[in-house]
């Protein structure tokens, strides 16, 4: 059976990306020479952990500095793209809007908040915080460009119905998609259960999934032509996706997985565990990998720790075979409890390598290596 494409859990992989860079340049000068030094060695080491993505220790250095200092914004900036990495919403909200009280001009921390919005499903007011920010910058054209695509998700979602279950929300366009709309969150609540048996964990935030037309899809989410359907905060799928009924469990519980790993693990996961997780905890789980991989050279899993969407069809392929068959192996091997706890402790701020050691009891790197030899 072909392997199914998915963009997985980072639709702003190459914006978040870009502004850890900025963040980088700006806490750089920053630190003025008349600050105090505890505050400046914090600063630095705060920005150093960010660029070596040690979020938990990025976020106790910048909290700590901005007690020190509470009236740089940059600090709370710092704090904020931590918590956000992190997983911890409420934390990263409160710090980007402190930057912002301090700064009303801080256009990193706008663009942040903007995008923190954005993901909870929060259009309006992602809406507004960008329209304030362009009213201080009214040339910048990312600002511009991702304002006028907000504004026409905005205006699309309005004519949107939905329907409810206990634990999900379905967005749809059309009255004549009402019943595929309702199994849709009927599918996802027994994934739901299915998926939290398996890992003894249920998430209790509700989730939001959107039903698209295949272009709409395409507008929203600029993903390669070979996704079939996107988390980023929300679940969203084309309804063509769910058109065969093999399709729709497969799709749905794919993209649960990783709203639930995100509520776990925060936004520091790798890729590979996190659509390895995915593919594997399918009803039909992920299929013959070594089929699916063949006589293809696989990438050292090393190298899947950034999204896979920036892919080609083919090399896409690959990365999700080699990444189930890593996931299948630690879970034959340590259960899945071992996989949760790992997750849980990269909330807490740990680093991959450590909580690797720590719950699977032997070095990423060898682990790693052990793969390639089979």
């Amino acid at each position: 059976m072909p392997l199914l494409h998915y963009a997985g859990v980072t639709l702003a992989t190459r914006r978040t990306r870009s502004l850890i860079v900025l963040l980088v340049a700006t806490l750089g000068v920053a630190v003025r020479p008349s600050a105090a030094q505890d505050s400046a060695a914090l600063a630095r080491a705060g920005t150093q952990a960010i660029e070596s993505r040690r979020f938990g220790d990025a976020l106790a250095a910048f909290t700590k500095a901005a007690t020190i200092r509470p009236n740089d914004p940059n600090l709370c900036f710092g704090a904020g793209i931590a918590a956000f990495m992190l997983g911890q919403d409420a934390v990263a909200q409160a710090r980007f809007e402190c930057a912002l009280e301090i700064n009303p001009q801080h256009l990193q921390a706008a663009m942040w908040l903007g995008d923190l919005n954005y993901r909870a499903g929060r259009l309006r007011e992602a809406i507004a915080i960008y329209e304030a920010a362009l009213r201080r910058t009214p040339e910048n054209r990312e600002l511009l460009q991702k304002l006028d695509e907000w504004r026409k998700e905005f205006e699309l979602q309005r004519r949107f119905l939905d329907v409810r279950s206990e634990h999900f929300r379905a967005l749809f366009e059309n009255a004549t998609d009402e019943p595929l709309a309702r199994e849709v969150v009927e599918r996802l609540e027994a994934a739901y259960w299915r998926v939290g048996g398996t890992l003894g964990v249920y998430p209790t935030a509700p989730i939001t999934i959107v039903l698209y037309t295949r272009e709409q899809f395409t507008s929203v989410t600029k993903l390669a032509d070979w996704s079939v359907a996107a988390y980023d905060g929300q679940i969203r799928v084309p309804l063509a996706a769910l058109q065969r009924q093999d399709d729709i469990d497969r799709v749905l519980s794919h993209e649960f997985v990783h709203a639930l790993i995100t509520s776990v693990g925060g936004r520091a996961v790798p890729a590979w565990l996190n659509e390895g997780l995915a593919s594997v905890l399918e009803p039909a789980g992920s299929g013959d990998v070594e089929a699916m991989l063949g006589t293809a050279a696989t990438p050292e899993l090393t190298k899947l720790h950034r999204s896979f969407v920036d892919l080609s069809r083919r090399d896409a392929e690959v990365a999700y075979a080699s990444s189930a068959r890593a996931v299948r192996r630690l879970l034959d091997q340590h259960g899945a409890p071992a996989l949760v706890a790992l997750l849980q402790d990269l909330a807490r701020g740990e680093t991959f390598d450590r909580a690797f050691q720590l719950r699977i009891a032997m070095r990423y790197e060898e682990f790693a290596a052990l793969l390639e030899q089979h």
